[in-house]
């Protein structure tokens, strides 16, 4: 081991425990004053905007009429502060003077005794309210925090506290946020579906969208697209010119018809691929002719409590009609 290293072995230990024992004395003799937490409702566009806020905090500080003491010294009455009074002498007949003496009362000091001072009530302390400005981060999540240190509660003799904001964003109403993508849904009928579908979505910037798929194309049941770059802002280094963005992903809903009338069947038949007839040989084959319906997920149980027959919802489950 070189001798550097023995230095270290030997006396890096005790610098590390001499600067913890200085933090400790620190916080002994120079107190914290409490922080002041606020909570902040925001929306998901404040976020987008990184938008300006302003609110008021109310902290308390020292008194500056008493220095934080609390009490403050009143003026003698007797001599009006000056610690002399008057005094009126007769040292023969016809003859009266005035002369100028000690003030009894307050041993020419001016001062009479300690009351509470006028402006704290005693307290030693005021509260002042002062407005912080600050900026909505971008890539900020619900219950962010923003530390503004020394902002908080300043009482004499102690070191002042900090001002933490507690950003509570808010649901949006049509848009959700996985990480830095959007994600919104929409309902469709089935013959947009087929035929073109048209959508407006409203952006977090206050733009209107007008989306529409490409000409002969077919939107899936639940199937998913995406408009690139018209999520929320990604945080990127300060040498990069411009602002990057996630993506905004619109799954689709489709709403099926629930009856169609003879002539509007053969309509559709006629539009799309025909369907390869079914062949069967009702000679050979014993053929029996059944008609479906709604499954009901809701109908009585059966019998038999192996785990296969109870369906989707397992034992135990009750469906509630609306």
């Amino acid at each position: 081991m070189m001798n550097h290293d023995l230095f270290t072995g030997f006396f890096g230990g005790a610098a590390g425990i001499i600067s913890s024992a200085e933090a400790m004395l620190n916080q002994a003799f120079n107190p914290k004053s409490d922080d002041i937490t606020v909570s902040l409702d925001i929306s998901l566009s404040d976020v987008y905007l990184s938008k300006k806020k302003t609110i008021q905090l109310e902290r308390k500080t020292g008194c500056i009429g008493c220095r934080g003491v609390g009490r403050v010294m009143t003026q003698c009455r007797a001599c009006q502060g000056s610690g002399i009074t008057v005094c009126t002498v007769q040292p023969f007949p016809g003859y009266i003077q005035q002369v100028p003496q000690e003030c009894r009362l307050c041993r020419r000091t001016g001062l009479a005794g300690r009351a509470d001072c006028p402006s704290c009530h005693g307290q030693g302390n005021i509260t002042e309210k002062r407005n912080l400005d600050f900026r909505v981060p971008n890539d900020c999540r619900s219950r962010h925090e923003l530390a503004f240190a020394g902002l908080g509660h300043h009482l004499p003799g102690e070191e002042p506290g900090d001002a933490i904001i507690i950003l509570c964003v808010q649901e949006h109403p049509e848009l959700s946020r996985r990480g830095c993508h959007l994600f919104t849904e929409r309902n469709i009928q089935l013959g947009e579906a087929l035929s073109g579908v048209k959508v407006t979505v409203k952006t977090l910037d206050g733009r209107t969208l007008l989306v529409h798929s490409p000409p002969g194309s077919i939107i899936e049941p639940s199937s998913i697209r995406v408009l690139e770059s018209e999520g929320m802002p990604i945080p990127s280094p300060p040498h990069y010119n411009r602002t990057l963005y996630g993506n905004l992903y619109i799954k689709f809903n489709i709403k099926f018809p629930e009856k169609l009338t003879a002539e509007e069947t053969e309509k559709i038949k006629t539009l799309l691929t025909p369907v390869p007839p079914l062949e069967i040989d009702r000679m050979r084959e014993d053929v029996e002719e059944v008609q479906l319906t709604d499954y009901d997920p809701c109908t009585a149980a059966p019998e038999s409590e192996s785990e296969d027959d109870y369906g989707p919802h397992g034992p135990g489950v009750q469906c509630v009609h609306q």
